[in-house]
């Protein structure tokens, strides 16, 4: 009877300790998968992406998807934190030139280390560079870049920070203004307003704001759609 009770208190035990082990082990194992969502903004950000069933399916996303989007922003930022879109990289010597504007005149902007203009909704697209820091002029912050066309401005861009000393002697520093220029089929023109300047590893994109950026490619829509990420 001895026996039996010894191996009643024995299994109780063993299982017991089990039990704790299986409690544990399945606290550890939420602490730790706790502790990886925590490890960056990635997991938070919702993607917003064409997919096509067959081979050889344009993946082009058309710029009405972010438009409406852009549009929308009042409504769909109200739990969000940013929306951002871009255009590919368009390489300035072949697509689009640039021009800086002082003293009520015009001058072709420099060249040798300017490469590329590129549409954005959000700073984060230029903040993914190495040692990156944006610094915006008083009166200016990130949304700029989602806004609309107006009568005053037409559209916002933020610089590369040697630019400050490289545009053209006696310009005010929040008085800038350039024109990116589409070199296409149809050339046109657009003046953007200087809200800010970026230092990165690599500083040789010119950021211009979205809505005023698609304008340069009003008359190429298979352009402008095949631009768009």
């Amino acid at each position: 009877m001895e026996k039996d009770n010894k191996k009643t208190k024995v299994r109780i035990a063993v299982f017991i300790i089990t039990g704790i082990a299986v409690v544990a082990g399945a606290v550890l194992l939420f602490m730790l998968l706790g502790n990886k969502k925590e490890e960056g903004p990635m997991l938070h950000e919702i993607p917003v992406q064409r997919i096509g069933a067959e081979e050889g399916t344009s993946l082009d996303m058309p710029y009405e998807y972010i438009q409406s989007m852009m549009d929308r922003q009042d409504s769909l930022l109200k739990n969000a934190e940013d929306i951002e879109a871009q255009t590919t990289i368009a390489k300035k010597p072949d697509d689009i030139g640039i021009a800086i504007e002082s003293e009520k005149r015009w001058f072709i902007g420099p060249s040798d280390k300017l490469l590329y203009v590129q549409g954005i909704t959000s700073i984060k697209t230029i903040e993914r560079k190495g040692n990156c820091k944006v610094t915006f002029i008083d009166g200016y912050e990130s949304s700029y870049l989602m806004k609309n066309n107006d009568e005053d401005v037409e559209g916002y861009t933020i610089l590369p920070e040697w630019m400050k000393d490289n545009i053209a002697p006696g310009y005010t520093i929040d008085n800038i203004s350039i024109l990116l220029i589409n070199k296409g089929p149809k050339p046109d023109s657009i003046k953007f307003k200087v809200i800010g300047f970026y230092k990165a590893n690599t500083e040789d994109t010119v950021y211009a704001s979205m809505y005023t950026y698609a304008e340069l490619y009003k008359f190429e829509e298979e352009v402008l759609n095949s631009l768009i990420t």
